[in-house]
């Protein structure tokens, strides 16, 4: 397996993004919202098992596609006007395009893929 450190910062990234989110959730509202949060979890978590252990760019198409999606939906959702909205739905879109072209951001800052 090739070292991509863009690609396994991005998803370490996303991972503790979305765990601080669900405790944040859960301390505000309960367990209203918790099977929803650990369904797009584990979404996440296959996507991202299958990126890492594949060499089909599919998974890695699928993950990059779930968060821009996810950038837009936020964008016309209720909480898109507080200003955490607004840093999630940047979030998704900044982590969508890094995950995409990890391998151009790699080789533009001068780090070489290992096999």
């Amino acid at each position: 397996m090739k070292k991509r450190p863009a690609l396994v910062s991005a998803i370490i990234l996303t991972i503790i993004i979305e765990l601080i989110l669900m405790i944040l959730v859960y301390n505000k509202i309960g367990g209203e919202r918790l099977p929803s949060q650990i369904a797009r979890l584990t979404i996440q978590l296959i996507l991202i098992f299958w990126v890492l252990s594949s060499k089909s760019n599919i998974g890695l198409f699928l993950l990059a596609a779930y968060h821009i999606v996810s950038g837009l939906f936020g964008m016309y959702s209720k909480g898109s006007t507080e200003l955490l909205g607004q840093i999630l739905i940047g979030f998704h879109f900044i982590i969508g395009i890094v995950i995409y072209f990890h391998d151009w951001i790699e080789n533009k800052i001068g780090i070489k893929n290992v096999g």
